[in-house]
């Protein structure tokens, strides 16, 4: 098993409670888009507290980076409490949630912490110029909760589609409200059947999401891909 000690050397605000952690990259730590790996702090009595975090960074990136919700839990208080230069013991780098240039069409149906997967595919995509069209389908509950929003709606690509949708939006709010379902996505994605699906966040809107997907849409399973988020 690989393991690795990286040194934090910077943390970035993103939206409402949502923070990146980035650390100097190993130069023999390499990764595709969208895995995920564990990483390990230690307590006051030297044992080990960890968890799993997807990359919100890109292959592309010199540093690598994780995305999270700051909680109220041991290791939350503990990550938002280390400080820059920091060392932490990084392993087991893992997952199949990646896009390839061998994949024409591509749907990412994201909600709220389960855009990190997703930004890690998509700055790959646009740094790498794959010909790959993406959609993103991108779920939250307000306008303050949305992470990389600016870079997400900055991304200059005649093959990129962004899409949001709220559920408790604000009163200026002018895109899609409610949440993802099957009438947003036929809306939203027109050439659906065409398209590789890559669903992204907490498991319960993940479920749904494919869920509609299956029985409602009738995409294969074959054409899915999923990444649950749990405890972010």
């Amino acid at each position: 098993m690989s393991e690795w000690k990286v040194k934090l050397i910077e943390k970035i605000e993103r939206c409402l409670d949502i923070k990146s952690f980035r650390f100097e990259r190993p130069e023999d730590l390499n990764y595709l888009p969208g895995q995920f790996y564990f990483i390990f702090l230690q307590r006051e009595d030297g044992s080990d507290i960890m968890h799993h975090f997807s990359f919100s960074s890109s292959p592309t990136e010199p540093f690598i980076e994780f995305t999270t919700q700051i909680r109220d839990t041991e290791f939350k208080k503990k990550l938002d409490q280390l400080s820059i230069g920091a060392l932490v013991k990084i392993s087991s780098i893992s997952g199949h949630f990646s896009l390839s240039d061998k994949i024409d069409k591509v749907v990412f149906a994201c909600g709220g912490i389960g855009i990190t997967a997703a930004r890690s595919n998509i700055r790959w995509a646009c740094d790498t110029q794959i010909s790959t069209d993406i959609i993103l389908l991108y779920g939250n509950r307000n306008s303050n909760t949305i992470a990389f929003k600016e870079e997400l709606e900055e991304i200059s690509r005649d093959n990129f589609k962004l899409v949001h949708i709220l559920s408790e939006p604000e009163d200026d709010w002018k895109g899609s409200t409610g949440f993802i379902n099957a009438k947003f996505i036929l809306s939203s994605v027109p050439d659906f059947k065409d398209r590789m699906w890559y669903i992204s966040g907490p498991p319960v809107m993940v479920k749904s999401i494919k869920s509609i997907l299956i029985e409602e849409i009738k995409i294969l399973s074959d054409n899915i891909r999923t990444e649950n988020y749990v405890g972010y």
